[in-house]
């Protein structure tokens, strides 16, 4: 007879003592005395045929090892199973000894799948930003697109705004002494994109090709790195070359040409339009979703067992390792880490919210879905793979849970123009 105390030590782990009565562990170690008689070559007789007796003296602590492996994992599963137990993972043996009655009483701490306490998942207070396209924006993204169909032409004259200059830059020491080493070839810089430094920026417009020039950076003595702060820094500059960018003009023929299926330049605003606005709004939605996860899971606090941690890290350094086999796989972990436990904590709350609240996927669900996939061999390969329904099941019955806490849930609209 095997008895079981259960100590709940967290949201996912449990200690149990479990005592096998000493009447039950009689047969245990009969079996694995027969176990050894049958796996021992014992001298003077065939492997598998020396008496029973002589095995039991002879190997006395390997069969006594045996019996208590197998009464603890024997107690275990039945402890699992008359209190509903799913054990995850290694379980971790605390204690295991022979009380004043020679029952074994095993101490035994296991991780099982979190048990949930909903303590706040209605009445928050959420931000959903709203973007509002302005005719600036739009025109500022048709002109990117049309970078790149611009021609890079030299320029016959000296450096100025919008150009871009080709230089050798050779550092000097205090005395205008090239310094060793620091001779940088072939820099490209555009000038007036704030990617090169502006003080230097300017000293090099008015300059022509082959011209020469020292131009100078003195740092602020307030300066924030202190090893730069007062000091001055020089340079002999040569440009090279000068080039600008010369963009095709926006008519209907080029858009015809971008092949993105308008033929109009006001066709092509209103595409660029479309796009920027679904673009933010989705990014402005993720943002929501992610707000909305993070309080849930800051207002219903719980342990997620080691085990199902590393079972999603162990999926993601085979994803990653297929497709960059040089990556230490501890570097991927690390990475994915705060991932692992944001995912499946989301995962668990989602469903404990649904269980209660009685939202469920309806067959009507899966059929509204169905319905909406225009590709009839796609249609036919979601009724066929039940994997990929059960994901269609999970990404449906997320959105309705989703829906039902902002439905609960103050949303304030945060209106944004974009200049």
């Amino acid at each position: 007879m095997v008895k079981t105390e259960v100590k709940k030590i967290s949201s996912s782990k449990r200690e149990l003592t479990i005592t096998m009565e000493k009447d039950a562990l009689e047969p245990i170690r009969e079996k694995q005395a027969k176990r050894v008689q049958k796996e021992v070559q014992y001298p003077g007789f065939r492997k598998g045929k020396a008496p029973l007796n002589l095995i039991k003296r002879r190997y006395a602590d390997a069969i006594e090892a045996y019996t208590l492996d197998m009464a603890m994992d024997q107690g275990l599963r039945q402890a699992a199973e008359e209190n509903e137990l799913v054990v995850l993972g290694t379980p971790e043996a605390k204690k295991i000894d022979f009380d004043e009655n020679g029952n074994l009483v095993s101490v035994i701490e296991v991780e099982t799948y979190p048990e949930i306490e909903l303590k706040q998942y209605k009445g928050f207070e959420f931000t959903r930003d709203k973007y509002v396209i302005t005719d600036k924006i739009v025109e500022e993204t048709i002109e990117r697109l049309l970078h790149e169909r611009a021609e890079i032409h030299p320029v016959d004259g000296p450096v100025a705004e919008g150009h871009t200059a080709i230089l050798d830059m050779q550092e000097l020491d205090e005395n205008e002494k090239p310094i060793k080493d620091k001779k940088y070839e072939n820099i490209s810089v555009h000038i007036g994109d704030g990617k090169f430094d502006p003080d230097l920026e300017k000293q090099i417009i008015g300059m022509k090709v082959d011209e020469e020039k020292i131009i100078t950076k003195k740092y602020p003595d307030d300066f924030p790195q202190e090893e730069f702060a007062g000091k001055e820094e020089k340079y002999l500059i040569k440009v090279k070359n000068i080039e600008e960018e010369v963009l095709p003009e926006l008519t209907d023929d080029l858009v015809k040409e971008l092949d993105l299926n308008v033929e109009t330049v006001e066709e092509l605003r209103q595409l660029t339009r479309d796009n920027l606005e679904r673009n933010y709004q989705r990014e402005a939605e993720n943002r929501l979703v992610t707000d909305v996860y993070q309080k849930l899971i800051e207002e219903n606090p719980f342990d997620l067992p080691q085990a199902l941690i590393d079972n999603y890290l162990n999926h993601m350094v085979q994803d990653v390792k297929a497709k960059n086999p040089q990556l230490p796989e501890a570097e991927i972990r690390n990475y994915y880490q705060a991932d692992a436990i944001y995912q499946m904590k989301v995962y668990y709350l989602r469903d404990a919210i649904a269980k209660a609240e009685n939202i469920e996927v309806t067959e009507e669900d899966i059929q509204k879905f169905l319905e909406e996939i225009k590709d009839e061999k796609v249609r036919d390969l979601y009724k066929q793979n039940e994997q990929l329904l059960n994901s269609v099941k999970e990404d449906i019955l997320g959105k309705k849970v989703f829906d039902f806490i902002l439905e609960n849930s103050k949303i304030n609209d945060n209106e944004i123009t974009l200049e």
